[in-house]
């Protein structure tokens, strides 16, 4: 697939608001890890509501960013605790790499998070490497509002 336009970007899961608001064709939805709610969650409602996703590796957020492929970031926070909102882990990354490009970044309430960390080492529970392997998985992190364009 190709894109040669600027599009939005989607990291987290928002709320189902969120949805009935994008006006756009289509957007990059990062996978997000660990539970890769990006592509279980995110995805199908974003065709439900008529828009395409786009799935990208969280990690290719810079890649897509640098490139000049991304109209804005949109992230979601679950609260706000001071100068700062509490969002789900890799938020941060989206946000430092957004303001980098000089692309706006917009701060939603998404969906709660999960409490509970999925194990790296497997996807939809099949085993991808040695449970010998240790892995941290935080859940969450906070989001400078500082680094936030608008907050909805």
């Amino acid at each position: 697939m190709r894109v040669d336009k600027k599009i939005p970007l989607i990291f987290g899961v928002p709320d189902k608001g969120f949805y009935k608001s994008l006006k756009t064709k289509e957007a990059f939805v990062a996978e997000v890890r660990p539970d890769i709610d990006g592509i279980k969650v995110v995805a199908p409602a974003l065709l439900e509501a008529g828009v395409q996703p786009i799935v990208i590796c969280d990690n290719m957020m810079a890649f897509c960013l640098g490139r000049g492929l991304v109209s804005a970031a949109h992230i979601f926070f679950e609260k706000k605790e001071g100068e700062a909102a509490v969002c789900r882990a890799g938020s941060l990354v989206a946000a430092l790499c957004a303001r980098a490009h000089k692309v706006p970044v917009y701060l939603h309430k998404g969906a709660p998070l999960k409490k509970k960390a999925s194990s790296l080492l497997k996807i939809d529970n099949i085993s991808v490497t040695s449970s010998k392997i240790k892995t941290f998985v935080p859940l969450a992190e906070r989001v400078p509002l500082a680094y936030v364009t608008e907050q909805t």
